[in-house]
């Protein structure tokens, strides 16, 4: 059970040890990034329904943006990068407490490699903050608002039109609390179609020329450090606990273009935080439908 905490403790890790931590990482990625090598940038737009959370109403807005590298040579093996970021606002119906933004910042760095038997691994380092912190992480920021997730998998090589398996351990706070748990897949290409059935994550996929349908079902929980200005710097963990289960459409009308839409229900929901006079607020969410808007760029 995650534990929320009110503090007035010090600052730690400030400017060099937050934002410095995550540029440290990002340079072996940009460093061996090819001259004119292609990116893409994914922008999406997300608005979660109005729902009852207790006695009150809950919805919610994202923004996000992802910058991908393409695979690039490391010896032998594959390394990747990628850099994310996600604004999400909470907003409340009679419940004590602001409207809540909250920020998160991904920089997932992944090495890829083996012949008979393919390993994949993954560090990401995590900045997930409150606005006021988040817009003056430089001064701000301390060791509470970043996290270090990883995951690390294997799958024997295998080819198009059998199945294969993949299995892996993760460490992240997909659940709401930073866990580390099993992922195991069965997984099957071939031709138009695509599967990955297993734990924590299952997702079904087709396509025809510029035409994808998929579905998809998976965690959605998130851990975010707020710090209270209007409680004189009071702070605890913003907590949600979520699945998501979706189905998405996405037509590429060329090859540097794509759109995509998704919508889905979003369940077994529950938010922790504390109201602006410090209670505590530890809740189950109706379930509530989603809907999201993607725009991907490669050039």
């Amino acid at each position: 059970m995650t534990t929320i905490v009110t503090s007035t403790r010090p600052a730690r890790w400030r400017l060099a040890s937050v934002a410095g931590f995550m540029l440290a990482a990002a340079t072996p990625g940009l460093a061996c990034g090819a001259p004119g090598a292609p990116l893409e940038i994914e922008l999406g737009r997300g608005s979660l329904a109005s729902a009852d959370f207790g006695d009150a109403r809950l919805s919610g807005t994202d923004y996000r943006i992802s910058i991908r590298a393409p695979s690039m040579p490391a010896g032998e093996n594959e390394f990747r990068w990628a850099l994310d970021y996600a604004y999400q606002r909470y907003e409340y119906v009679g419940l004590p407490t602001r409207d809540r933004d909250l920020h998160r910042l991904e920089l997932p760095l992944r090495w890829l490699g083996g012949r008979a038997l393919r390993w994949d691994l993954e560090i990401k380092p995590v900045i997930a903050a409150s606005s006021n912190v988040f817009k003056e992480i430089w001064s701000r920021g301390t060791s509470d608002d970043l996290m270090l997730n990883g995951r690390a998998g294997i799958s024997p090589a295998g080819e198009d039109g059998r199945w294969n398996w993949r299995a892996g351990i993760a460490y992240d706070d997909s659940f709401g609390r930073r866990t580390l748990y099993p992922e195991l897949a069965a997984l099957w290409r071939g031709g138009a179609l695509a599967a990955q059935l297993g734990w924590p994550r299952s997702s079904l996929s087709w396509h025809s020329g510029p035409v994808e349908l998929a579905a998809g079902i998976a965690p959605a929980g998130a851990r975010w450090h707020v710090v209270s200005d209007e409680r004189d710097g009071s702070d605890f963990d913003y907590v949600l606990r979520a699945w998501r289960a979706d189905a998405s459409a996405r037509w590429r009308p060329a090859e540097s273009f794509s759109i995509t839409a998704r919508t889905g229900i979003e369940y077994d929901r529950r938010h922790r935080l504390e109201d602006d006079n410090g209670a505590l607020v530890d809740r189950a969410a109706q379930d509530a439908l989603f809907a999201e808007i993607v725009l991907d760029y490669r050039w």
